[in-house]
């Protein structure tokens, strides 16, 4: 043999190892084509390329007080609850809602606060639900509070002279909303939407 011959002997049985390493790691996993998690996987486009990553961003900020609901998921695993009637339930499935983020909290002196968070899937419009959701609570004598750019909030005034809150408005694909009803809950609730505006503001509906 000569020497060129025998320098080329360990080459050969690396390249043969490794041949062998992939073949069987090919016979054992397969091409990822039948991969029982690969219908999971959602491949979102990165916005900015450029960064190692992009950061989520959640859209709702925590209400003060004790957890007292915290759920996300699609409209029929809401409908067991009693925090929205099947009137909303009925506008949310109408509109084109394919999930539902709420998180409720009670505070030291009975007073409940919410945000929430309406995502409306492909091709729906997210104005067309502010809309229907705004109008139930219209309907159901709840007064418009003026002031807010783009909000549209309203106010129910009991008999106890108690009032119950919800603010609605557009972010994107979402319609949020903010809540509460209670002992403090004219200011409670509105510094909770302020707060909620200032991490998520509201969007005008295209003209």
């Amino acid at each position: 043999m000569s020497a060129r011959a025998r320098r080329a002997v360990p080459v050969v049985a690396v390249l043969a190892l490794l041949v062998a390493i992939g073949a069987g790691a090919w016979a054992i996993w397969g091409d990822g084509s039948g991969n029982a998690y690969a219908s999971d996987v959602v491949t979102t486009p990165d916005p900015t390329p450029r960064l190692p990553y992009v950061e989520a961003t959640d859209p709702l900020v925590a209400p003060p007080g004790d957890i007292a609901f915290k759920k996300t998921g699609r409209t029929d695993i809401f409908e067991r609850d009693t925090l929205l009637s099947e009137d909303e339930l009925e506008i949310a499935r109408a509109t084109g809602v394919a999930k539902i983020d709420a998180r409720v909290t009670r505070l030291t002196d009975g007073t409940v606060l919410g945000v929430w968070r309406f995502t409306l899937r492909d091709g729906a419009n997210p104005f067309t639900a502010l809309d229907e959701f705004d109008g139930l609570y219209k309907r159901g004598n709840h007064q418009l509070v003026p002031g807010g750019d783009d909000v549209l909030l309203r106010r129910f005034v009991n008999e106890d002279q108690s009032a119950v809150y919800h603010a609605h408005y557009v972010r994107g694909r979402d319609v949020l909303r903010v809540d509460g009803y209670g002992p403090s809950a004219a200011d409670q609730v509105m510094n909770l939407l302020e707060r909620q505006l200032a991490h998520s503001p509201a969007e005008a509906e295209p003209e």
